[in-house]
C-alpha cells in the first residue's frame, strides 16, 4: 500500500516552511510580500509566528483558509496605505472616466456627431463602458495569480492610446476604435486596483474600498469641470488630449505605488497540466455558466440591475438637463455636484458598513437612491431646482452602489479568489451596459420620462436582489450586523 503526499510551499519574507496535505489541495506556492514587517523584524510578529505554526502544525487548516483570518491582515502600516493610496490614484482614471463619460457624450452628440441619433452614437459609450467591465473576467484571474504591475502598465497604455484617438476623431467608427481602447484600458486596471485592496485590509475594509473608490468621484467631479472649461478655451481636440495626459500621470503613479500582498503561481509538471487540462477548462466554464453559490448569484443580480440604473443616470443625466432647459455648461456642472457629493456617498457607508454591516447599509442606501428617483425626480424634474436637489441626494446614496458592491462580495468570497470573482461579476454587468444604454437612447428618442421609469424599475430591482442576498445569509433578521 502506498501513500501519496503533496508538499505544499508556503513563502512568507522569503523564509519557505513546508507542511503535509493528504491530497486535499494541489500543489501550490503561495508568495507574501508582507506589507508592514521586514525580513529582520518577521520572526519578531507574534500574530504571524501564530499563524505560522497553526498552519505548520494542523493539517485539516490550508494556507488558504487563513487568508481569512482578520490577525493575519495588516490593516494598516506604511505600505499598506501607501497602496490605497495608489489604488485612489488609478481609480481617480478608471471609475472617474465611467463617471464623467457623460461631459464627453453630450459634447460628441451635439457638436460632433450632431447629424446622428442618439440611438446610434449610444452604441459608441455602450461598446465603452461594456468593455469597462468585461475586461474584469480577464484581469481579475492574471490579477490572482500574477499580481498588479503588468495590468496597471497596460491599462495605462490603453487609456492613453483611447483618449488620444477620440480627440482625433470625427466619424463614428472612429470613435468607437477609440472607445474600445479606452475601455480595454478601463476593464484591464479596476479589477486589481478593487481587489488588493483586500489583501491588506480586514476590519477596516470598508471604509478603505470606500476611499480607494472615492477616486472615481474625484475624477468625476474633477474632468468635468477641466473638460468644461478647457472645451471654450482650447477646443474639443486639446481637451481630450491634456485630458489623457492627466490620466497617464495618475496611472504611472499608480503603478508606482500599488504592490499586492500574495500572488498564486501553479507549479505542476508539463505532464500532469497536459492530463488535466481539458479537466480544468470544463470545470471553469461550468462555474462561468453555472454558479452554484446562491449568495453569489443575488449579488451579480443586485449589482447588475443597481449599477445598470447607475450607469444610465451618469450617462443621460447631463442630456436630461439640457432637454429640461438648462444650457450645455449648467449640465456638465450638474455632474460635477453629483460627482463631488459622491466622495462623500462613498466614503461614509464604507465607514458605516464596517460598523453596522456592508450588506446592512448597502439595503438603506439603495433606498435612497430608489425613492430619490421616483419621488424626487421623476414627478418634479422639469424643475432646475430639483435637478440640483437629485444631483446632491442621488449622487450621495448612489456611491455605495460601486463601493459596498466589492466589500460585500470579499465578505462571502475567499480572498485569494476575490479578482476571480469580481471579475466574473463584472462581466454580467458589462452586458447590461453593452445592450442596456442602446435600449435606453430608444426610450429617449420617445420620452424622457419613460426613461426615468425605466431607470427607477432597475433600481427597484437591484433593491430586491440585495435583499435577498441579506436573507440568504441570515434570513429575515433585522438586528444582525452582516
Amino acid at each position: 500500500m502506498s501513500t501519496t503526499v503533496i508538499l505544499e510551499d508556503i513563502e512568507l519574507n522569503n523564509n519557505f516552511h513546508s507542511r503535509s496535505n493528504n491530497g486535499k489541495h494541489d500543489d501550490v506556492t503561495t508568495q507574501i510580500q508582507n506589507p508592514q514587517i521586514d525580513l529582520q523584524s518577521f520572526e519578531e510578529s507574534d500574530a504571524i509566528a501564530e499563524l505560522n505554526n497553526n498552519v505548520n502544525n494542523n493539517d485539516d487548516i490550508s494556507f488558504e483558509d487563513t487568508l481569512d483570518d482578520p490577525k493575519s491582515y495588516p490593516d494598516g502600516g506604511f505600505k499598506a496605505y501607501l497602496t490605497l493610496f495608489g489604488c485612489f490614484l488609478g481609480l481617480i482614471v478608471n471609475l472617474g472616466l465611467i463617471n464623467s463619460i457623460g461631459a464627453v457624450q453630450s459634447y460628441v452628440s451635439n457638436n460632433i456627431l450632431q447629424n446622428y441619433t442618439q440611438s446610434t452614437i449610444s452604441w459608441i459609450f455602450s461598446i465603452y463602458l461594456s468593455l469597462a467591465y468585461a475586461g474584469g473576467i480577464f484581469s481579475g484571474p492574471i490579477f490572482d495569480r500574477y499580481g498588479t504591475l503588468y495590468l496597471l502598465i497596460s491599462s495605462g497604455g490603453f487609456i492613453f492610446i483611447g483618449l488620444m484617438g477620440a480627440a482625433q476623431s470625427n466619424k463614428i467608427y472612429q470613435f468607437i476604435l477609440s472607445f474600445i481602447a479606452l475601455g480595454l484600458g478601463n476593464g484591464i486596471g479596476m479589477a486589481p486596483l478593487v481587489s488588493v485592496i483586500s489583501h491588506f485590509f480586514f476590519n477596516k475594509r470598508g471604509v478603505c474600498t470606500g476611499i480607494a473608490t472615492s477616486g472615481g468621484s474625484v475624477g468625476g467631479l474633477m474632468f468635468p469641470l477641466m473638460l468644461r472649461k478647457l472645451y471654450v478655451s482650447v477646443g474639443y481636440v486639446w481637451a481630450l488630449r491634456i485630458l489623457g495626459f492627466t490620466c497617464l500621470g495618475c496611472m504611472i503613479s499608480s503603478v508606482l505605488l500599488v504592490k499586492e500582498r500574495f500572488r498564486r503561481i501553479n507549479k505542476k509538471s508539463t505532464i500532469e497540466v497536459e492530463i488535466n487540462t481539458l479537466d480544468k477548462l470544463k470545470s471553469e466554464v461550468l462555474e462561468f455558466i453555472k454558479i452554484k453559490d446562491i449568495k453569489f448569484v443575488f449579488v451579480i443580480l443586485g449589482g447588475f440591475f443597481a449599477e445598470f440604473s447607475l450607469v444610465l443616470i451618469v450617462t443621460y443625466f447631463a442630456n436630461y438637463a439640457i432637454a429640461q432647459g438648462l444650457s450645455e455648461s449648467e449640465s456638465l456642472l450638474l455632474l460635477t455636484i453629483w460627482n463631488a457629493v459622491g466622495i462623500a456617498g462613498r466614503w461614509l457607508p464604507g465607514l458605516a458598513s464596517d460598523y453596522f454591516g456592508r450588506f446592512n447599509v448597502n439595503v438603506v442606501m439603495l433606498i435612497m437612491y430608489t425613492l430619490s428617483i421616483l419621488v424626487l425626480l421623476l414627478p418634479f424634474g422639469h424643475n432646475h431646482k430639483i435637478l440640483y436637489a437629485f444631483a446632491v441626494l442621488g449622487g450621495i446614496s448612489s456611491g455605495c452602489i460601486l463601493t459596498l458592491l466589492p466589500a460585500c462580495l470579499s465578505q462571502i468570497t475567499r480572498t485569494d479568489q476575490l479578482g476571480k470573482r469580481y471579475g466574473l461579476l463584472n462581466f454580467y454587468l458589462s452586458l447590461a451596459n453593452l445592450f442596456g444604454i442602446p435600449i435606453a437612447a430608444a426610450i429617449l428618442d420617445t420620452n424622457y420620462n419613460n426613461l426615468i421609469i425605466f431607470i427607477g424599475c432597475l433600481s427597484i430591482a437591484g433593491l430586491v436582489f440585495w435583499t435577498a442576498a441579506r436573507v440568504s445569509i441570515v434570513g429575515v433578521k433585522l438586528n444582525v450586523k452582516v
